[in-house]
């Protein structure tokens, strides 16, 4: 390791003292320039950029909103730049004094859009990227996610998940983008790839940007499949150390439950024993208004030598469900330094954050109570527990979900760090050579005891179960490239990049399980005590990941002439460590260009168009996201023991899976266009981007033959997927003046992804439904179908007896009985796909009081709900049923199936998040407060829609979509409506 890292550090400097010989000339007469910038109340700004376009050479204003730069050229262009407001060019000309005014501006041009290795004015951009301010994300959504704050901010972006404090967040983008490869984009924060966006703070984020098609993510090589998002953290301006306290107090309810028999209408129906109790088991799964609080403290500030900022928060979350809580406790620290009249800029950056997780609710604690007998008690004092285990009405396979609960103890720790330091140097005022070290580290423990009482003790006569659990991942990254920009002759603009990049990953794990145990108060920490130990039976395991590496050489140039034609190209070529000696080394290219309509003649004359750009780009990208070892052989023990000639019996060793040493990557190619247009000095703005894509070489498992290979399957590149889709965003500012503002923006996209090839006799099913009945599985992917239809029998109604009728494959009404429920009388049917999504975000302010407001919506899409077909029947003998199985089911009198009478509309307009605030100016009351913010918001407010399920926000990623599983807590864990109080007060 000490070796890799001294080659690595010898390749990030070998460019840099390589160029740094090189020395600037100044050509011709060159002045100082110096002024005041101010906003438009003519109120001094702090911070502003200013810097010399086409050029490394750049400043920032300082506390009294002054400036100054040196050695200026007449010919010269600068540039003031601020998020949140209209950049300024002015030409230098002889002049030694500018002064400006910025103006505030929902859209702005020359803000800068971050891409692969460096960044582009937005006028600039030639291919689908959407950017995200991070103060435009929702603010005070209660402890909410990054991945909830971005919901409905990108159009095309898919994310799943819960209420749930502990919830994960699945990413999908332009539709599915692989079969059995990763289907999320690359995260890239700061630069370093890799990254986990659930290690950060909301209040960290300075920009999101997000490159949705492959001529923007082919930079990035074999990870950019599912696209990539670049996250950047804030950095410190210039001027005295500002500090902000952020506060926020939060309380949430169920949103909707299910409809089920209460225990007195479960007896009147005669469904089962009365054992002469009223359990509401849904309501006693959940927290009555749980609470949960959240403090982050800000400091920032310095001179334009030295920024530090940083950020240290804390917060205690306790979910809808019992057993569901985290605590967070994290840091960050981003610091700048600059040397030798700015010519050498060093960047450090660390964050590390631990989180504390109570995770004892299991994804069938809500299957349960759905199911119980209302009739059955939750406690039973005859139990030394407490609680009904074993005693009233619950056997065989059956359990009290509380008391599953309440007699565990989970104590999981996840913690990150995610650290890197960067060196620039600035060789020429037109070239700068840049070096970056990354390292990220995330840990998993957890320490887990179930008590003597619980089901599975007395269901295995054991006394307690304790398990410690343990896993470790590190990622190493070093990039090194040079960095051009120059203006020519003043129409000719280059931005070249070119570099070199290292990357390894490398894991490990480890876990022990041991049962009774003498002594049940100390929990999982005495695990030598528990005599399975003794017995040779206790669980252990542990395990290393192969190490993965990736090297790659990459380069992007893009052309600019007349600031009316654009051209951008990038190039990477880059060697994996997974695939095996013959396919390791892949090249990723893209071209784009784009026509800034706007700069020519007969379109300036036309003075309500303030922008109109066309772009067009096609790019390749990889993807290796899938498990080590396919192309490597791997060795581990085999599940079975066999005796040695002495009458042992011991463990063989043989190869963990078959090796296919030509597998490669899947290979995406993309196309893009599309336009950018802005109308009255872009009050009105927006774009538009068709795009289609093309997946080859899908790696996917497939039977292989025994003998002569020792496993039944191997994993191959086989078959193509194909994407197409459209996206479209438009916004305005409709009112923008001293006291009154306005701005909304609405966002649309359609995908489509279809299966071309899966190879010759290529299926996949999905998982089948789960016990009771065992009905099956309602999907299925052949060559040539589209992913989101169901595939399940037809309904065709009743007969007399309230027996099922389906049509079989010829269109004829059969009864559903087994001869005829068989795959060649399924039909596809439905769409778990929106046919259009749509986002509507709304801000106001008069004065100092603040209002936003955003919807979302999906239009024309079905989901098949589990949760009516397994409780919406009265056949269920001895379990709880929903009220509409004496309703709207009331005449079926069959046993479930996989039919579409259980498919159903899910489109729905949701109101995800409603804010509202009012600033406080205390400058003149206090010395130390300049400004107090009180702010309320609610999230997941209010959902419209005629589904007939629970939630029709079911998970839409993956080849599956659509379904509300009764087994999955992403299904049936309670969708819930949020309260935050939130106070933000600087110093």
């Amino acid at each position: 390791m000490k070796k890799l890292r001294k080659r690595a550090l010898y390749h990030i400097l070998a460019p840099i003292f390589a160029f740094f010989t090189l020395i600037s000339t100044a050509q011709g007469q060159t002045n100082n320039i110096s002024g005041t910038i101010k906003d438009e109340d003519g109120e001094v700004m702090i911070g502003v950029s200013v810097t010399v376009k086409g050029e490394q050479k750049t400043t920032v204003s300082d506390r009294e909103g002054n400036y100054a730069i040196s050695n200026i050229q007449p010919t010269d262009v600068l540039v003031f730049s601020l998020i949140g407001y209209q950049t300024v060019e002015e030409l230098a000309g002889d002049r030694s004094e500018i002064n400006i005014q910025l103006v505030s501006s929902f859209i702005d041009l020359g803000e800068t859009v971050v891409i692969g290795y460096g960044s582009l004015e937005k006028r600039q951009v030639t291919s689908s990227i959407t950017s995200i301010r991070g103060d435009k994300l929702t603010s005070g959504l209660g402890g909410a996610t990054i991945a909830t704050a971005l919901r409905g901010k990108v159009p095309g972006l898919m994310i799943d998940g819960t209420s749930s404090p502990n919830a994960g967040n699945s990413f999908q983008l332009r539709g599915v983008a692989s079969v059995n490869a990763g289907q999320g984009p690359l995260v890239v924060i700061d630069g370093i790839p890799g990254g986990d966006i659930r290690a950060l703070s909301q209040e960290d984020i300075e920009t999101i940007d997000v490159l949705k098609d492959a001529s923007a993510g082919a930079i990035y090589g074999t990870r950019a499949a599912g696209g990539v998002i670049l996250i950047t953290t804030k950095q410190a301006k210039v001027g005295d150390v500002k500090v902000q306290y952020s506060g926020e107090f939060s309380t949430e309810q169920v949103r909707k439950r299910p409809d089920l028999l209460t225990s007195s209408e479960y007896v009147m129906y005669g469904l089962g024993q009365d054992y002469g109790y009223d359990t509401d088991w849904y309501s006693a799964l959940t927290n009555d208004r749980p609470f949960s609080h959240r403090q982050v403290l800000n400091i920032s500030g310095g001179s334009p030598n030295a920024l530090i900022y940083t950020t240290f928060s804390t917060q205690d979350q306790k979910g809808i469900v019992i057993g569901d809580g985290r605590k967070d406790y994290a840091g960050r620290m981003n610091s700048k330094f600059s040397l030798f009249d700015n010519k050498v800029e060093i960047q450090a950056r660390a964050e590390y954050r631990q989180a504390q997780r109570d995770q004892r609710n299991g994804s069938g604690s809500f299957n349960a109570a759905m199911m119980l007998n209302p009739t059955i008690p939750i406690y039973n004092d005859a139990n030394e527990s407490g609680y009904n285990v074993r005693e009233i009405g619950i056997s065989g396979t059956s359990y009290n979900p509380v008391a599953d609960i309440m007699l565990k103890t989970y104590d999981g720790k996840d913690s990150w760090l995610l650290s890197d330091v960067s060196l620039n140097i600035n060789l020429t005022d037109n070239l700068s050579a840049k070096g970056t070290v990354g390292y990220q580290e995330s840990k998993w423990q957890l320490y887990r005891y179930t008590s003597p009482h619980h089901k599975s003790s007395v269901d295995n006569a054991r006394r307690g179960e304790g398990y410690h659990g343990f896993s470790k991942d590190n990622r190493f990254s070093a990039d090194a490239y040079l960095n051009y920009k120059k203006i020519f002759q003043e129409n000719h603009h280059v931005d070249a990049v070119a570099g070199y990049s290292y990357w390894e990953g490398n894991g490990e794990s480890f876990n022990m399980t041991n049962y009774n145990f003498t002594i049940e108060g100390v929990g999982p920490w005495n695990m030598e005590d528990g005599t399975w130990l003794s017995d040779g039976r206790a669980g252990m395991a542990s395990q290393k990941d192969p190490r993965e590496r990736l090297l790659s050489l990459f380069g992007r140039v893009n052309y600019t002439f007349k600031n009316r034609y654009i051209l951008s190209g990038s190039y990477r070529r880059e060697g994996s460590s997974k695939f095996g000696p013959n396919h390791r080394w892949g090249n990723f290219w893209a071209v784009s260009g784009g026509w800034r309509l706007i700069e020519e003649d007969f379109i300036k004359d036309l003075p309500f168009i303030s922008d109109l750009k066309l772009r067009a780009g096609y790019g390749v990208t990889g993807n290796n996201s899938f498990g080590n070892g396919y192309a490597t052989r791997m060795y581990s023990p085999d599940s079975q023991m066999y005796p040695t000639p002495t009458g042992e019996w011991i463990y063989a060793y043989g190869p963990q899976r078959n090796v296919n040493s030509n597998l490669k990557w899947e290979e995406k190619g993309e196309f893009n266009a599309g336009v950018d247009f802005g109308f009255w000095n872009n009050r009105l703005f927006g774009k538009f981007d068709i795009y289609q894509r093309r997946v080859k070489d899908l790696l996917f498992q497939t039977d292989a033959p025994t003998p002569p290979m020792t496993h039944t399957t191997i994993m191959r590149n086989v078959g193509t997927l194909q994407n197409k889709g459209w996206e479209f965003e438009l916004g305005g500012e409709i009112v923008r003046n001293k006291d009154w503002n306005y701005n909304t923006i609405a966002r649309f996209s359609h995908n489509t992804s279809k299966i071309l090839d899966l190879g010759e006799d290529g299926v996949i099913d999905m998982d089948a439904f789960p016990s009771p009945g065992n009905p099956g599985r309602a999907g299925r992917l052949l060559n040539g179908s589209t992913i989101g239809q169901f595939f399940v029998f037809k309904y065709a109604g009743l007969d007399e007896n309230g027996k099922w009728l389906i049509h079989d494959q010829n269109g004829e009404i059969v009864p559903g009985t087994s001869e005829n429920l068989i795959n060649d009388n399924k039909h596809y049917v439905g769409n778990a796909i929106p046919k259009l999504t749509v986002s509507w975000d709304h801000n106001l302010s008069y004065k100092q009081f603040d209002f936003s407001a955003s919807l979302r919506s999906y239009i024309n899409y079905d989901a098949f709900s589990q949760v009516n077909m397994y409780y919406g029947l009265r056949t269920q003998s001895q379990f709880n049923v929903l009220k509409e199985a004496f309703d709207r089911y009331a005449a079926v009198n069959d046993e479930k199936i996989l039919s579409d009478v259980f498919i159903s509309d899910a489109s729905f307009v949701a109101l995800d998040a409603v804010s509202a605030g009012y600033t406080f100016d205390l400058k003149k009351y206090t010395p130390y407060i300049s400004k107090a913010r009180l702010y309320f918001t609610s999230r997941d407010l209010l959902v419209l829609t005629s589904y007939k399920g629970i939630n029709p926000e079911v998970s839409l990623n993956g080849l599956f979509p659509g379904f509300e599983q009764i087994n999955s807590t992403a299904s049936m864990y309670p969708q819930t409506r949020r309260f935050t109080l939130g106070v933000q007060l600087t110093f």
